[in-house]
C-alpha cells in the first residue's frame, strides 16, 4: 500500500513536469511571433472630448482687435486701514489688437471711514476725520492678454475667458493735494457672449501719501490741524475690482 502511494505521487509530480516543460515551450515558440494591429484597434492614453459644435471649441469666439471696450466696476482696498475700503469706477480700453490694450479708469471713492477707524474713535476717541482722505483716481491702464482660453460648463455651453497682466500709472487725487500711483496686478475676464464680460482685477497700488495720524491732533479734544500738517510716506494697498465690460 505504501508503495503504491509513493508510485502515485512520482507519477503526479511526472506529469506537472512534462505540462511545464510544454507550456514553456509554446511560449517560447509565440514570443518569436510578431502580432501587428491596425492603429484604431489600439487603445490610447487619452480621449479628447466630443462637442457638439467642434468650430466652438477650436476657433476664438470673441475677437478684440481694433475694437473699444466700456466697463463699470466695483473696488474694494483690501489692506486700507482707515478710508472707507469702497469705491465705484468707470474704465474704457482700445484693444489694439488680440494681445494688448490701453484705457483709463475712473475711480472715485466712497466718504467715511473703515469698520476699524471708528472702533478706534468708540474707544480712544481719535477722529480720523481730521486726516486727508483720498477722492479719486485717474489712472493709465495697459493690458497684455497672456491667455486666451475656454471653460465648457455644459455640453452645449463654452465660456471664453482671458487672463490678462496689467500695469498702471496716474494720480490718486486727496482732498488737498494729487499724488502719483503706479499699480500692477492680474485680471480674469469671462465673456458671457461676444460683447458682454465678467470682470476680476487684483491689484497693488503704490504711491507717496498722506500718514492718517498726528500725534496730539486727532482726540477730539485737540486742536484741529491743517492737512498739510500730517507727514507723508509711501503707502502699499491692494485692490480688488469687480466690474462688467461692454465689447463694442
Amino acid at each position: 500500500m505504501i508503495y503504491l502511494f509513493q508510485f502515485s505521487r512520482a507519477l503526479r509530480y511526472f506529469l506537472s513536469l512534462i505540462t511545464s516543460i510544454i507550456l514553456i515551450s509554446i511560449d517560447s515558440i509565440a514570443a518569436d511571433d510578431l502580432v501587428e494591429l491596425p492603429p484604431e484597434e489600439l487603445a490610447r492614453e487619452s480621449v479628447l472630448p466630443v462637442f457638439d459644435k467642434p468650430i466652438m471649441v477650436k476657433n476664438r469666439n470673441v475677437s478684440q482687435e481694433q475694437r473699444l471696450e466700456a466697463g463699470l466696476y466695483y473696488g474694494w482696498a483690501m489692506s486700507e486701514p482707515i478710508f472707507n475700503v469702497n469705491k465705484l469706477g468707470l474704465a474704457g480700453y482700445y484693444h489694439f489688437n488680440e494681445d494688448h490694450a490701453l484705457g483709463l479708469i475712473y475711480a472715485k471713492n466712497f466718504a467715511g471711514l473703515s469698520n476699524y477707524a471708528n472702533q478706534l474713535h468708540d474707544q480712544f476717541s481719535l477722529d480720523f476725520n481730521r486726516a486727508p482722505y483720498p477722492e479719486y483716481s485717474i489712472l493709465a491702464d495697459y493690458n497684455f492678454n497672456a491667455y486666451y482660453g475656454k471653460i465648457s460648463l455644459t455640453k452645449r455651453g463654452v465660456i471664453n475667458t482671458m487672463t490678462l497682466l496689467t500695469g498702471t500709472g496716474g494720480i490718486t487725487k486727496y482732498i488737498h493735494k494729487m499724488y502719483p500711483v503706479i499699480a500692477m496686478g492680474i485680471g480674469e475676464k469671462f465673456f458671457l457672449n461676444a460683447h458682454w464680460s465678467l470682470r476680476l482685477d487684483l491689484r497693488l497700488h503704490i504711491y507717496q501719501g498722506p500718514v492718517p495720524f498726528l500725534a496730539k491732533r486727532m482726540n477730539e479734544s485737540d486742536k484741529v490741524p491743517a492737512y498739510t500738517e500730517f507727514s507723508e510716506r509711501m503707502n502699499y494697498t491692494t485692490n480688488l475690482d469687480v466690474g462688467v465690460n461692454y465689447l463694442f
